[in-house]
Protein backbone atom coordinates (compact mmCIF):
# COMPACT_ATOMS: atom_id res chain seq x y z
CA UNK A 1 0.00 0.00 0.00
CA UNK A 2 1.59 3.10 -1.00
CA UNK A 3 2.01 5.53 1.58
CA UNK A 4 -0.52 8.69 0.89
CA UNK A 5 -3.65 5.76 0.78
CA UNK A 6 -2.51 4.78 4.25
CA UNK A 7 -2.47 8.28 5.13
CA UNK A 8 -6.11 8.50 3.50
CA UNK A 9 -6.98 5.31 5.32
CA UNK A 10 -6.02 7.16 8.71
CA UNK A 11 -8.19 10.58 8.01
CA UNK A 12 -11.36 8.22 6.72
CA UNK A 13 -11.60 5.95 10.19
CA UNK A 14 -10.27 8.36 12.61
CA UNK A 15 -13.02 10.54 15.16
CA UNK A 16 -13.67 13.83 13.79
CA UNK A 17 -14.46 16.83 16.13
CA UNK A 18 -17.74 18.35 15.79
CA UNK A 19 -15.96 21.12 14.16
CA UNK A 20 -14.28 19.81 11.46
CA UNK A 21 -17.64 17.52 10.86
CA UNK A 22 -19.17 21.03 10.30
CA UNK A 23 -16.48 22.35 8.16
CA UNK A 24 -17.10 19.10 6.07
CA UNK A 25 -20.64 19.58 5.60
CA UNK A 26 -20.06 23.34 4.53
CA UNK A 27 -17.26 22.32 1.96
CA UNK A 28 -20.06 19.60 0.16
CA UNK A 29 -22.62 22.34 0.45
CA UNK A 30 -20.87 24.87 -1.48
CA UNK A 31 -19.60 21.84 -3.83
CA UNK A 32 -23.33 21.19 -4.53
CA UNK A 33 -24.49 24.73 -4.90
CA UNK A 34 -21.40 24.90 -7.74
CA UNK A 35 -22.18 21.94 -9.44
CA UNK A 36 -26.43 22.72 -9.28
CA UNK A 37 -25.57 26.57 -10.36
CA UNK A 38 -23.77 24.97 -13.06
CA UNK A 39 -26.79 22.73 -14.59
CA UNK A 40 -29.25 26.23 -13.85
CA UNK A 41 -26.83 27.62 -16.51
CA UNK A 42 -27.45 25.22 -19.51
CA UNK A 43 -30.12 26.35 -21.76
CA UNK A 44 -31.81 22.72 -21.54
CA UNK A 45 -34.58 23.21 -25.10
CA UNK A 46 -38.16 23.51 -23.69
CA UNK A 47 -39.40 20.41 -25.05
CA UNK A 48 -36.42 18.22 -22.68
CA UNK A 49 -38.21 20.18 -19.71
CA UNK A 50 -42.05 19.89 -20.04
CA UNK A 51 -43.84 16.73 -18.97
CA UNK A 52 -46.38 15.05 -21.70
CA UNK A 53 -49.65 16.26 -20.73
CA UNK A 54 -52.08 13.97 -19.80
CA UNK A 55 -55.35 16.27 -20.81
CA UNK A 56 -55.26 14.22 -23.94
CA UNK A 57 -55.67 11.10 -22.76
CA UNK A 58 -59.35 11.15 -21.42
CA UNK A 59 -60.53 10.74 -24.96
CA UNK A 60 -58.55 7.91 -26.29
CA UNK A 61 -60.26 4.34 -25.93
CA UNK A 62 -59.20 1.85 -22.80
CA UNK A 63 -58.19 -1.19 -23.83
CA UNK A 64 -60.35 -4.28 -23.06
Amino acid sequence: MMPCNSYRLYQIERVKSPAEVHRADEQAARLASAVSSLFRAIPWPAGAIRRPSLAGTHSMPRPA
